[in-house]
């Protein structure tokens, strides 16, 4: 496809304004009678799909007549170059379309939620957009935030995230609490390499974070089980450490197990 020409638009539901691009009809192509739209307006595309079926004309063919049945050429795909939603049909079935003529207007998606590089909302995989023709493509994603600490693969745009954060407000508000946040080692819990062979193991966690890292010993703080448990009715617990994730989600995870307390750790 020609490089589109890309024109103002509308503003997206939560994103930021819409681009709306033009797509053409390959410079380098015939002139090609339209026969059949495969998209229409609210359509969603993505690269590579289908906007329309054309008959090229031949050189001895009237671009004012329809071409005869048995001289006709094999139907022509004209694909879409981008993802987005279809905004207007430019041609009329049976108009001739010339090389570089405007096929469709698309509003392009502006990839607001991405999930390890897919778009949430058209399904595109972006890491095959990083470049296009040899060339760094400007507009990739507005997904620049990540929300969820446990998914750090799942990124959305300032706004999404603005948007998140209003709803979180609303949630602790109807539930009349506020967030609390806890420190992990030297608070609630403590961790060591060392084991001691006399020392009980009622009450702590042996663990490894992976294959050939060391074992791990863990015990709860003395009535860190009743604190938690009251607390958790006044407050939405967070948790946080300096240390690794897979460590903190770890110690998270054996706690839910061993305790009745699923809600105190977000």
């Amino acid at each position: 496809m020609e490089e589109p020409a890309d024109s103002g638009g509308g503003s997206a539901a939560l994103g930021p304004t819409a681009q709306v691009a033009e797509i053409r009809c390959p410079i380098t192509a015939r002139p090609m009678r339209l026969l059949e739209w495969k998209v229409k307006p609210g359509s969603l595309v993505n690269v590579d799909s289908v906007l329309a079926l054309c008959a090229p004309i031949s050189e001895k063919e009237s671009a004012s007549q329809p071409p005869e049945q048995p001289n006709r050429q094999p139907d022509k795909k004209l694909k879409s170059d981008r993802a987005g939603v279809v905004k207007e049909l430019c041609c009329q079935l049976g108009q001739v379309i010339s090389p570089g003529g405007v096929i469709v207007r698309v509003e392009e998606c502006s990839h607001p939620v991405v999930m390890k590089g897919l778009c949430a909302e058209c399904g595109q995989d972006l890491t095959q957009m990083q470049s296009n023709n040899g060339r760094q493509q400007a507009h990739i994603s507005t997904a620049t935030v990540s929300m969820v600490h446990s998914v750090p693969e799942l990124m959305v745009s300032s706004e999404q995230a603005e948007q998140l954060g209003r709803e979180d407000q609303q949630r602790l508000h109807r539930n009349k609490k506020l967030v609390l946040m806890v420190d992990l080692d030297q608070t609630l819990i403590h961790t060591t390499e060392q084991h001691c062979q006399r020392m009980s193991n009622k009450g702590i966690f042996h663990f490894q974070l992976g294959r050939g890292e060391p074992m791990l010993h863990t015990r709860l703080r003395p009535h860190c089980k009743e604190f938690l448990e009251k607390i958790a009715k006044l407050y939405e617990l967070h948790v946080f450490t300096f240390g690794s994730r897979l460590y903190a989600h770890t110690i998270a995870g054996t706690c839910r197990h061993q305790y009745s307390a699923s809600p105190m750790f977000i």
